[in-house]
């Protein structure tokens, strides 16, 4: 069995793979369960996604696949329910000895002792969870709980931009308000500033998360730092100019007339603001 930091290893590999590809979001989905159950060395990897208020079983490695699309818990129901209520991960060496363990027979998941999930969270909420299930008792190590919180992140991108959450189940979520906001920012210089927020409609939709060819995008980001660079220095030495040029036309030199008192006859020159 390859060691945990290995298995997280080969799930972003394959992840990039299947995320860059051209294929419909079911599908997706389903090579990842298959990925992270492979990677991981677990017989069950499962995705449930939040759809009209509940939690469906919507892509399975390990449970039933007949269950696919059936199965579905409530808000706080069962173990799945629970991430997706508190948005907190579970990490379980014996699933059934917890206080909120429900048995689905659907789904064949009896013979399945240890269990993990994670939420997956979409604008601080969670629309989903990832869960992975073994037969043997055993606690999934720190490392790959991150590599699933790192699937799952990927997840909520690619659940979003193919809607897989239905708009319903999203407004019933995050209710939207029309009231005044206020929203704290990065202040870059003293001052005041007043404008208007602008909410760009259509939305963009983002078809592929992750470029196909990541050395020439890497160049094309490497190409606009140079640019931007180039525009900063360059603005910088127009600002220096303008300034040099301002201070030597608002400085002449001027002659003093002769002081009357004696030894101080001597004629002096300075310079004042014109």
């Amino acid at each position: 069995m390859p060691s945990a930091a290995a298995s997280a290893r080969e799930i972003l590999r394959r992840l990039h793979d299947v995320m860059a590809s051209r294929t419909p979001a079911q599908a997706k989905l389903n090579a990842v369960v298959n990925i992270v159950g492979e990677a991981m060395a677990s017989e069950v990897c499962s995705i449930y996604l939040l759809r009209e208020g509940v939690l469906e079983l919507y892509a399975t490695r390990g449970l039933a696949q007949e269950a696919v699309h059936v199965t579905k818990l409530a808000l706080g129901e069962g173990l799945v329910g629970t991430i997706a209520q508190t948005v907190e991960m579970l990490n379980l060496d014996e699933a059934a000895s917890h206080p909120d363990f429900v048995h689905n027979p659907e789904t064949g998941e009896e013979k399945f002792r240890s269990f993990a999930g994670v939420p997956i969270i979409r604008r601080e909420r969670a629309v989903g969870v990832l869960s992975v299930q073994h037969v043997d008792p055993r606690k999934y190590d720190e490392v790959e709980i991150e590599a699933l919180q790192t699937v799952a992140m990927v997840l909520s991108e690619l659940i979003a931009n193919a809607e897989l959450v239905d708009a319903s189940g999203a407004a019933t979520m995050r209710p939207q308000s029309t009231a005044a906001m206020r929203i704290a920012g990065l202040k870059l210089v003293d001052g005041m500033a007043s404008g208007y927020a602008v909410f760009h409609q259509p939305r963009v939709h983002v078809e592929h998360i992750v470029a196909e060819d990541t050395e020439a995008e890497r160049h094309r980001v490497y190409a606009a730092f140079d640019k931007m660079r180039e525009q900063i220095e360059r603005i910088a030495a127009q600002a220096e100019f303008a300034s040099a040029a301002s201070m030597k036309r608002c400085s002449r030199p001027i002659r003093c007339s002769p002081m009357t008192k004696a030894g101080r006859g001597a004629s002096t020159k300075r310079s004042i603001p014109g």
